[in-house]
């Protein structure tokens, strides 16, 4: 259906639609443009939740921008994000698990309950991670029945383990922080020392999920990359409940993008791969 550029109403007609036994996947064209529909978005969300469920609002949000990109400026790159009580939201890194997800969002959906899809406008036409090794390019998983649920995460597993530092570190991420994880393991790798570094893809970003808190405890140091803005960044509030269950190391850090103004054609306000490389080498402080 085809809707003014009006966030409130594409919101508000999702809701109508899903009560009347359809499942609407609502678009909305940027992160940033979640504010124009921010009452209705918090109301849907807030009904399915205080009554267990009961008023289901089962929808899909997908939006992007959500980090890094060179057009449109704040508008267009926004990397901050609502996350109420009653909203699933996930943000995946690569076709393939965009693939796999969605069809478990569509699942989640019909039984009721409200999810958001954001995508990092970066990783829309990305096929390189280094140089032009073709590497982040992936098939198309054809099995309708291969999902990827809200407890799995996807572990990148060192390309040198063993010597250097000794001690495993994992690097926990989301969306386009992947590529920049990967990106910043590769330097830490080359011109810093370090060896036995695991990137681990963790598209939740509404809860923990499961797979993250089994995956931890085999780590003695971890970083936490957001691509959110300090602040407003999700992987926080994954430290705190994961302090609270005692599946954090003694050494960890946490980085997130700057708290800024993303301008035009400028991408210093992105978590980039300095910022990465800095909270790993402070773990040796």
């Amino acid at each position: 259906m085809d809707f003014p550029p009006d966030e409130t109403s594409l919101i508000a007609a999702g809701v109508g639609y899903s009560q009347a036994g359809l499942l609407p996947i609502v678009e909305i064209p940027y992160a940033k443009y979640l504010d124009c529909g921010a009452d209705i978005f918090f109301e849907a969300a807030i009904s399915n939740w205080l009554t267990n469920g009961q008023q289901p609002n089962g929808m899909i949000i997908r939006l992007q921008g959500f980090d890094r990109g060179v057009f449109g400026g704040n508008f267009h790159t926004h990397n901050m994000l609502h996350i109420p009580p009653g909203v699933d939201v996930v943000c995946y890194s690569n076709g393939h698990d965009y693939a796999k997800g969605f069809r478990y969002l569509v699942q989640q959906a019909k039984a009721g309950r409200m999810v958001m899809s954001v995508d990092s406008t970066n990783l829309l036409n990305l096929r390189h991670v280094q140089d032009r090794d073709d590497a982040w390019r992936r098939v198309y998983p054809s099995d309708v029945n291969d999902h990827l649920t809200f407890d799995d995460v996807i572990s990148y597993p060192p390309t040198n383990a063993g010597g250097g530092q000794g001690d495993a570190v994992a690097i926990v991420t989301y969306g386009n922080g992947v590529v920049t994880a990967l990106q910043a393991r590769k330097e830490l790798e080359d011109s810093h020392g370090w060896h036995n570094i695991t990137v681990i893809d963790s598209p939740l970003l509404s809860a923990v999920p499961a797979g993250l808190k089994k995956a931890l405890p085999a780590y003695k140091q971890v970083v936490f990359a957001d691509i959110c803005k300090e602040g407003q960044n999700p992987l926080s509030g994954h430290v705190a409940l994961l302090q609270q269950e005692r599946l954090l190391p003694q050494q960890w850090r946490c980085v997130a993008a700057p708290r800024t103004y993303n301008p035009l054609g400028s991408v210093i306000t992105f978590l980039n791969v300095p910022d990465v490389v800095g909270a790993v080498n402070s773990l040796r402080e």
